[in-house]
């Protein structure tokens, strides 16, 4: 023990000489790890010499953590239990000694101290969470310091000592993991030792409305056992008339900007109290309190959020009725906490987004608190020549097989119509609308469009329910498929239509149509009126070359001047033959436009001619 008091003393890192003094004090068998018998008994000499220091501590008056801050040598910024303190964690990290020895040292310092120096040695616990959290040291001593919390816990005040409570609860979520059973309420029991009481009969010289008083403080009972309601059609009958009560005043006497904006919500955080007092002086003032009106308001919604959790028995569940009035009561809360200032809508948001995420931690828990890390999955080289063989499942793969079983334990879950729902356009677009918002800050990486099945989605949704929405697309990308009643208003003008690009559009649209219009009548041209023109053309291509050969014959006649009996009859036939020449080609010209669909009669000459 000579040796360690010796070694607390000097000011080197323990890492110089912590093993050398364990060596010289225990003479172990091994030179660098310690055996069981070893282990046990330096653990002896170290709890032994903790409480030696602990006691001298408190004889000289000083703190735990601060005594023997002064040494000969000089001062020091440590005192010699934290100097303890660090060898031990030091010959711990380096498994020269069984891990949980420095938990249990570190339970007998706060067994030994009082609550003001177990504040103190709790800060030395959280300066060194990373060491005490690594998987050497915490497999060794979580149950150790769990037990040391919960004694803490319980020896502190729970309305006096609010922030150490926090402190604690908070290093326990931080040192264990998510999926650690031991700090879960598997069964979701409610504290009904919590009670509140106040006043049954009223006092003299009071002027606010007693009955009022009772009714309002009468909702604790409610609140702190929520299950009591489930089956109690009597109770949920009387909860209901006195918190329709209560939300009837919250509407009567609404709070205005002044007075919210008076109201300051730092100094709440600063003075903040477990519990609000219950004395009927105090009621015209809690009235006026935002603050006492949202916890209030907020616990109803909790409330109303365990009755509607899903994943109970037939017998947990609220009837149809109780369903309706619970809908009913929970819409007039989020009402009266958006008309509570201040930033009332932002609450509410905050508010619905806590309740969302609980609703998630008791699926995991109804599950079974699977853990959410993954081990990373081995590679297993697969020789040459040889099949893998592929798992067999009895639904044909993992992920149906896990439901087919998860089936079998909650039957109702699968049965409920509230599982699955589709989305309104405008709730589904509003997380990516605030991002749109550059008054919200939030950074570019972290917007809803980089989610690639997010958008996938909402263009789905858009294509059922907002064609006009959906037409966007092609022009503004997903930002431009947002409804415009989403937007703020410098947002929104980006994205709306111009009046001159629409009328354009609109004209472009209807030329386009009336040109198809237009075709489709000339193919849709009656027989008869394509028959009546194609013997127009005929007579009047006949009658071209007889006006050409009538013309030869003129000229002619002015050449000879004279013609003999024997040259008519010689022009009769020719002209005769010429006249039946162009009847046969004007008729095959006739043909071969019809076929082509060309009945102008000026083709048909040009071709005789």
């Amino acid at each position: 023990m000579d040796l360690f008091r010796q070694a607390i003393l000097r000011p080197e890192p323990p890492e110089e000489f912590a093993l050398l003094t364990v060596q010289q004090a225990i003479n172990p068998q091994k030179q660098t790890k310690l055996v069981q018998d070893e282990n046990q008994l330096l653990e002896n000499i170290l709890r032994s010499l903790l409480q030696e220091l602990v006691a001298a501590a408190v004889q000289s008056g000083q703190k735990v953590m601060q005594y023997g801050v002064s040494i000969a040598d000089g001062e020091s910024s440590q005192g010699q239990i934290p100097r303890l303190l660090d060898i031990v964690l030091y010959l711990c990290e380096k498994e020269h000694v069984e891990g949980g020895m420095i938990f249990q040292l570190l339970e007998d310092l706060t067994e030994m101290s009082t609550m003001r120096n177990c504040e103190d040695v709790f800060g030395y616990i959280e300066s060194k969470q990373d060491i005490l959290g690594k998987p050497e040291l915490f497999a060794r001593g979580k149950l150790v310091m769990l037990r040391t919390c919960n004694q803490l816990l319980r020896r502190l005040s729970k309305a006096n000592d609010v922030v150490f409570c926090g402190r604690i609860i908070m290093f326990l979520a931080h040192f264990f993991p998510l999926s650690e059973r031991s700090a879960v309420n598997i069964k979701g029991v409610f504290n009904t030792s919590n009670e509140t009481k106040y006043e049954t009969e009223a006092p003299e010289g009071i002027s606010i409305d007693f009955n009022f008083y009772k009714t309002l403080w009468s909702l604790q009972e409610y609140f702190c056992n929520p299950p009591s309601l489930v089956n109690a059609p009597g109770k949920w009958h009387k909860f209901t008339s006195s918190l329709m009560v209560v939300l009837n005043t919250f509407e009567a006497q609404p709070l205005s900007d002044e007075e919210g904006n008076a109201h300051n919500l730092e100094d709440d955080a600063a003075t903040f109290n477990i519990k609000y007092l219950t004395s009927s002086k105090l009621m015209g003032l809690e009235l006026k309190d935002p603050s006492f009106r949202r916890h209030v308001l907020v616990q109803c919604l909790i409330l109303f959020d365990y009755l509607k959790a899903p994943g109970k028995s037939e017998k947990e569940l609220p009837s149809e009725a109780m369903e309706e009035e619970i809908k009913t009561s929970e819409e007039r809360v989020k009402k009266l906490l958006e008309m509570t200032p201040p930033k009332g809508i932002d609450f509410l948001r905050s508010i619905e987004h806590i309740l969302e995420r609980e609703r998630n931690w008791v699926w995991w828990k109804r599950d079974g608190c699977p853990p959410f890390e993954k081990q990373p999955e081995e590679k297993k080289l697969v020789q040459d020549g040889t099949k893998k063989r592929r798992p067999r499942w009895r639904l044909g793969n993992k992920e149906l097989s896990q439901l087919w079983r998860w089936a079998d334990q909650y039957p109702d879950a699968l049965t409920d119509t509230k599982r699955v729902c589709t989305p309104s356009i405008t709730d589904y677009w509003k997380p990516l609308a605030e991002d749109m918002d550059e008054s919200a800050g939030i950074e570019a990486e972290y917007h809803h469009k980089n989610n690639r099945v997010y958008c996938w989605k909402g263009l789905r949704f858009s294509a059922r329910q907002d064609l006009e929405g959906f037409s966007r697309f092609t022009e503004h990308g997903i930002e431009g498929v947002v409804p415009l009643e989403l937007l703020p208003t410098e947002v929104r003008a980006k994205y709306q239509a111009k009046p001159s690009e629409r009328t354009k559009r609109i004209k472009k649209e209807e030329t386009k149509n009336s040109a198809q219009q237009a075709e489709e009548n000339q193919i849709a041209t009656p027989p008869s009126e394509i028959d009546n023109e194609v013997s127009r053309a005929d007579l009047e291509a006949s009658a071209a070359p007889m006006e050409t050969d009538a013309g030869i014959a003129t000229v002619n006649i002015s050449q000879d001047e004279t013609p003999t009996p024997e040259d008519n009859p010689k022009q009769s036939s020719d002209t005769d033959v010429a006249q039946e020449a162009g009847q046969t080609e004007a008729d095959t010209e006739a043909e071969t436009g019809l076929i082509d669909g060309e009945t102008d009669a000026e083709v048909d000459l040009d071709a005789v001619g």
